[in-house]
């Protein structure tokens, strides 16, 4: 049996400011035999295969955890392919972002609060 996916990736924004340095996505695909996963991340427009010689990064069952994320090189979308002897399929992008999340929480209440005074005046 062909993959088919039961989970695809997420989009994330990786807080600079925690002190939590992983970030990781997640692809899972029901298939006979097992699937086997490669990543790929569009960056500065082009597309390439995640290098897992890097030892940052790693795949396990399908999931990909990068430790210590970097603006520079690792932003953008990813992708994961799951492969088997019947078959492959391409995943969702997720986009890796990266920011403050306390500041982007206050924009987000700010412009609540902006908005339902302006409803209720």
């Amino acid at each position: 049996m062909g993959p088919k996916f039961i989970v695809q990736p997420v989009s994330t924004i990786f807080d600079t400011r925690s002190t939590i340095k992983l970030v990781s996505f997640t692809c899972e695909a029901e298939a006979r035999p097992l699937p086997s996963y490669v990543w790929y991340l569009t960056h500065d427009q082009r597309r390439f295969a995640v290098d897992l010689s890097d030892q940052s990064k790693t795949v396990t069952n399908g999931r990909l955890s990068i430790d210590g994320p970097s603006e520079t090189k690792d932003n953008g979308d990813y992708q994961c392919v799951a492969r088997n002897s019947f078959g492959s399929i391409l995943s969702d992008f997720a986009s890796l972002s990266f920011g403050c999340k306390i500041i982007i929480f206050l924009l987000l209440q700010y412009i609540s609060f902006v908005y339902l005074y302006q409803v209720i005046h």
